[in-house]
């Protein structure tokens, strides 16, 4: 039996997520049996409850019907009627819930090891609309001054806090659901995580590759980090490696209209495990 030494790391990255899940697609059976903990935020956590229900194809097929005559991504209209203009939230929450149906809730509760979430706190004192101008503008503030830093600190001395839970936890799919979108809150496309009296955002904003997450679980020696973006020089470290697109991936995070097919996505990622190989072979020694 193999010893479960091994952490993954899911980032976020919106549609661009769905890499992660070709990549599983090859490597899950040589990854899953010696995992001891996956950490993931945003749609990275998306990922990993698709990957740990079991029902990646009813996902798949309800993300389609869905989306099916959907043209646009935000739509003023639906202000005037009370709504939000931007359909993201519905869509993401059913897509959560679909793939939590029919065992697949028990299943990823079942897993023998943490699958953990990171959300943003916001810090207590600041109004919400304030909160959420600083939050993104530190992210982006750090982005145009950083850009090839890959793990971000301008929110966490902003005052943002990491929270963190265990999917495993839940105990229904609406909860998990409700875990899942705080952990991917960027409003107006998703709407604002309050559990357990926080509001709560993109758990990205603290770091959207979130190894650190992983690497509390005392049992992690090493480290399986999967971005969604290529990165031609990510940092160095002697217990963990990254893995990135070999190409951009020609998809927008947040476009949800019915053209952009996630299976092209799944199929890079399984088609960029050959190339990975070498580094997925380092890793497991």
């Amino acid at each position: 039996m193999a010893t479960r030494d091994l952490g993954l790391t899911f980032a976020g990255g919106g549609n661009r997520a769905f890499y992660q899940l070709g990549l599983m697609n090859r490597w899950r059976d040589r990854l899953l049996p010696r995992t001891a903990a996956l950490a993931a935020c945003s749609a990275g956590a998306c990922v990993a409850v698709v990957l740990l229900s079991g029902r990646q194809a009813e996902t798949q097929a309800r993300w389609h019907e869905l989306r099916r005559g959907l043209s646009k991504n935000f739509d003023a209209r639906r202000l005037l009627r009370g709504e939000n203009p931007a359909p993201h939230g519905p869509i993401y929450r059913e897509l959560l819930l679909t793939a939590m149906r029919e065992g697949g809730l028990e299943r990823l509760r079942a897993q023998p090891f943490p699958v953990l979430a990171l959300t943003a706190r916001i810090p207590r004192r600041l109004p919400t609309a304030a909160a959420l101008l600083l939050g993104i503008g530190s992210y982006r503030l750090e982005q145009r001054l950083h850009p090839r830093r890959l793990h971000r600190t301008f929110a966490t001395r902003a005052g943002f806090r990491p929270l963190v839970h265990d999917l495993r936890e839940c105990q229904t799919p609406e909860e998990l659901a409700e875990l899942v979108l705080a952990s991917s809150a960027t409003p107006p496309f998703t709407p604002l995580g309050r559990i357990g009296g926080e509001r709560l955002i993109d758990g990205g904003l603290i770091d959207n590759a979130p190894a650190f997450v992983t690497e509390q679980v005392p049992s992690v020696r090493r480290n399986l980090v999967v971005l969604t973006k290529p990165w031609s020089d990510p940092p160095r470290h002697e217990h963990r490696r990254y893995v990135a697109p070999t190409r951009p991936i020609a998809v927008s995070a947040w476009d949800y209209t019915e053209g952009q097919h996630v299976e092209a996505v799944i199929a890079q990622g399984e088609a960029d495990s050959d190339a990975h190989e070498p580094t997925l072979r380092a890793l497991l020694g």
